[in-house]
Protein backbone atom coordinates (compact mmCIF):
# COMPACT_ATOMS: atom_id res chain seq x y z
CA UNK A 1 0.00 0.00 0.00
CA UNK A 2 2.50 2.48 0.89
CA UNK A 3 5.18 3.15 3.61
CA UNK A 4 4.95 4.48 7.26
CA UNK A 5 5.44 8.21 7.44
CA UNK A 6 8.87 7.22 8.98
CA UNK A 7 9.74 5.47 5.71
CA UNK A 8 8.92 8.55 3.13
CA UNK A 9 12.10 8.73 1.38
CA UNK A 10 13.16 11.57 -1.27
CA UNK A 11 13.49 9.46 -4.58
CA UNK A 12 17.23 10.17 -4.42
CA UNK A 13 17.59 8.57 -1.01
CA UNK A 14 15.85 5.91 -2.64
CA UNK A 15 18.19 5.43 -5.24
CA UNK A 16 20.84 5.40 -2.48
CA UNK A 17 19.12 2.96 -0.22
CA UNK A 18 19.08 0.49 -3.42
CA UNK A 19 22.38 1.03 -4.84
CA UNK A 20 23.76 0.37 -0.88
CA UNK A 21 21.43 -2.98 -1.05
CA UNK A 22 23.31 -4.09 -4.68
CA UNK A 23 26.72 -3.54 -3.07
CA UNK A 24 28.95 -5.02 -6.22
CA UNK A 25 30.16 -1.15 -6.70
CA UNK A 26 26.98 0.03 -8.18
CA UNK A 27 26.36 3.64 -7.96
CA UNK A 28 24.62 6.53 -9.73
CA UNK A 29 25.26 9.94 -10.66
CA UNK A 30 21.98 12.52 -9.71
CA UNK A 31 22.44 14.22 -12.76
CA UNK A 32 19.25 16.86 -14.23
CA UNK A 33 18.92 16.24 -18.22
CA UNK A 34 17.01 18.86 -19.15
CA UNK A 35 13.91 16.46 -19.28
CA UNK A 36 11.05 16.56 -17.87
CA UNK A 37 10.14 17.46 -14.02
CA UNK A 38 9.79 15.06 -11.58
CA UNK A 39 8.73 15.37 -8.04
CA UNK A 40 11.54 14.94 -5.81
CA UNK A 41 9.25 13.84 -3.02
CA UNK A 42 6.03 11.38 -3.51
CA UNK A 43 4.09 10.24 -0.70
CA UNK A 44 1.05 7.53 -0.39
CA UNK A 45 -1.66 8.74 1.82
CA UNK A 46 -2.38 5.33 3.55
CA UNK A 47 -4.22 6.78 6.42
CA UNK A 48 -7.32 6.04 5.62
CA UNK A 49 -6.62 2.25 5.22
CA UNK A 50 -4.79 2.77 8.55
CA UNK A 51 -7.81 4.20 10.38
CA UNK A 52 -10.43 1.85 8.85
CA UNK A 53 -8.86 -1.33 8.77
CA UNK A 54 -5.49 -1.00 10.98
CA UNK A 55 -3.30 -1.85 8.32
CA UNK A 56 0.58 -0.72 8.55
CA UNK A 57 3.72 -2.35 6.97
CA UNK A 58 5.19 -5.36 7.76
CA UNK A 59 8.34 -4.24 6.45
CA UNK A 60 10.31 -0.85 6.81
CA UNK A 61 11.72 0.92 3.50
CA UNK A 62 14.84 -0.75 3.96
CA UNK A 63 13.73 -4.20 4.66
CA UNK A 64 11.42 -4.19 1.48
CA UNK A 65 14.42 -2.41 -1.05
CA UNK A 66 16.78 -5.41 0.62
CA UNK A 67 13.87 -7.66 -0.91
CA UNK A 68 13.40 -6.22 -4.07
CA UNK A 69 17.27 -6.44 -4.73
CA UNK A 70 17.61 -10.22 -3.43
CA UNK A 71 14.36 -10.92 -5.88
CA UNK A 72 16.17 -8.94 -8.61
CA UNK A 73 20.13 -10.32 -8.62
CA UNK A 74 18.15 -13.63 -9.05
CA UNK A 75 16.16 -12.61 -11.94
CA UNK A 76 18.56 -10.79 -13.34
CA UNK A 77 20.58 -13.96 -12.91
CA UNK A 78 17.90 -15.87 -15.31
CA UNK A 79 17.61 -18.36 -11.98
CA UNK A 80 13.97 -19.53 -11.09
CA UNK A 81 12.53 -16.71 -8.64
CA UNK A 82 9.88 -18.92 -7.12
CA UNK A 83 12.01 -20.03 -4.51
CA UNK A 84 13.12 -16.38 -3.05
CA UNK A 85 9.81 -15.23 -3.69
CA UNK A 86 8.32 -17.81 -1.89
CA UNK A 87 10.69 -17.52 1.08
CA UNK A 88 10.34 -13.75 1.01
CA UNK A 89 6.16 -14.14 0.99
CA UNK A 90 6.04 -16.77 3.49
CA UNK A 91 8.31 -14.21 6.23
CA UNK A 92 6.32 -11.83 5.17
CA UNK A 93 3.11 -13.75 6.54
CA UNK A 94 5.15 -14.87 9.84
CA UNK A 95 5.49 -11.54 10.60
Amino acid sequence: MGPDDQDCFQTGALVDLFVKHWGEGMRWIDRYDGGPHEANFLKLDCSKLKTTFGWRPRWNLEEAIAKVVEWSKVWMRGEDVRPVMDSQIEEFLRQ
